[in-house]
């Protein structure tokens, strides 16, 4: 497919993904199914969509998969495989047991397509955790409403079913942390939040203060992380692997869809790093601020145990917004991480009446077009363009500029909306008690 097939193929599915989320969060007989059947049929249907369209498109219609998958993912596992080691001997921008994971997946399909579908594999087994999850700490249609969001959710078709981005299996370890945590099982917890740092990404790292601040055995939890990530890093650190290489390789790398590029593409001006690190840490203490706050107050409340999980779930989706608007580098992607719980965010910012269930709905839906689109845009019309490549388009009014900045602005408008309403559902106490009850760590 031709760069301006693939954007329009991709802004198909988003538009036809959304118009069916606003379709069926707005029907009213899925909402009155009784829980056990809504959550089986929502189970099905994801699994169908994200493997039918798998399947449609890489086995039927013999489309070549493109992306990171080809391009980094295959090519590292293939380089473990013949005997290096990561950092060492190759330059690797993930986890030390990154390229071992999908080595292994390569073992049982000597294809870059294996590793896809263990994204897709991942992402259907998250969906069960967080529909058992989820009725702990909010009410059955919030629940629903977010659940069908993210069934309908352009972002998840497209980076995941389409692009097979691994996020998602961080995404996954994240939401049985959680599960773990309000099991009492704080050591298993932390080791499920590790895995994701060793196997995945650094990622990760960003979310461990959300966790500590808002649960009671911080400390076991931390050292359950401990127990793997030590281990880890330490053996590939004695066998002479520069381990903090995809921070000193990337750190200085930009991309667009954040607040950075835009205003270094408007004003023709660079950023100093100082400047734009330190905005985002003070957000990030804002944010850890609030949760160790609110956890405090609720300590000796009866709501606790679920007002620890809200906690947790929403301080995510904050901190996982905070990150993408205002880092330098950031692409949409990173959605994945967090995703289920910024559906958890729209469906909780709405309220009960129709009007505002479908104004929200259709607002995100909006906001999936946008994010595939723009870094689609980017990618194939705009050739991965610079902060003052853009610049001067725009100076010489280049339309494909001016529609790329249009499109940067509705994205980080998305993102800032977003970030607010996560806030907010930080902020703002539960207006309903969940009816099952649980037992947090203590």
């Amino acid at each position: 497919m031709t760069g301006n097939q693939t954007l329009i193929a991709r802004a198909v599915i988003s538009i036809a993904a959304g118009a069916a989320g606003i379709i069926l969060v707005t029907n009213r007989r899925l909402r009155a199914l009784p829980a056990a059947t809504f959550d089986r049929l929502l189970t099905y249907a994801f699994a169908a969509t994200r493997l039918g369209l798998f399947v449609t498109l890489f086995l039927i219609l013999r489309i070549e998969p493109r992306g990171d998958v080809p391009s980094f993912y295959f090519v590292d596992a293939l380089s473990v495989t013949h005997g290096l080691l990561p950092y060492r001997d190759f330059q690797s921008a993930y986890a030390p047991l990154h390229s071992y994971l999908d080595a292994a997946v390569l073992y049982l399909w000597r294809s870059p397509l294996s590793i896809m579908l263990l994204a897709i594999l991942a992402e259907i087994a998250m969906i069960p955790l967080w529909l058992s999850l989820g009725r702990r700490f909010v009410a059955d249609s919030e629940l629903r409403t977010a659940a069908l969001l993210y069934l309908t959710s352009a972002v998840s078709l497209q980076f995941v079913a389409i692009d097979g981005q691994d996020n998602v299996i961080i995404a996954l370890l994240l939401a049985l942390a959680l599960l773990l945590l309000s099991r009492n099982r704080a050591l298993a917890s932390g080791l499920s939040f590790a895995v994701g740092i060793v196997a995945i990404k650094f990622l990760p790292l960003i979310y461990a203060p959300v966790y500590f601040f808002a649960s009671r055995r911080r400390w076991l939890i931390a050292l359950g992380a401990a127990i793997l990530i030590l281990p880890v890093y330490g053996t590939f650190a004695l066998l002479h692997a520069p381990i903090l290489m995809p921070l000193t390789n990337e750190g200085g790398l930009k991309s667009p869809g954040d607040l950075p590029f835009i205003l270094e593409s408007v004003t023709g001006h660079v950023l100093p790093s100082a400047l734009t690190d330190g905005f985002l840490l003070l957000v990030f203490i804002a944010i850890f601020a609030i949760i160790a706050r609110k956890a405090r107050a609720a300590a000796a409340a009866a709501t606790d145990d679920s007002t620890r999980l809200r906690l947790i779930t929403f301080g995510m989706a904050a901190i996982t917004l905070a990150f993408i608007v205002f880092v330098k580098k950031s692409w949409p992607p990173y959605l994945l991480l967090a995703l289920f719980p910024i559906c958890l965010v729209v469906a909780g910012g709405a309220d009960r009446s129709e009007r505002r269930r479908t104004l929200f709905t259709t607002l995100y839906a909006a906001f999936g077009v946008i994010a595939v689109v723009e870094h689609s845009w980017w990618a194939t019309i705009l050739s991965q363009l610079t902060a003052p490549e853009l610049h001067q388009g725009l100076a010489l009014g280049v339309w494909k500029h001016l529609v790329f900045l249009a499109l940067e602005i509705l994205l980080v408008a998305g993102y800032l909306w977003l970030l607010a309403e996560s806030l907010r559902a930080l902020l703002t106490p539960p207006d309903e008690t969940p009816a099952a009850p649980l037992r947090i760590s203590h």
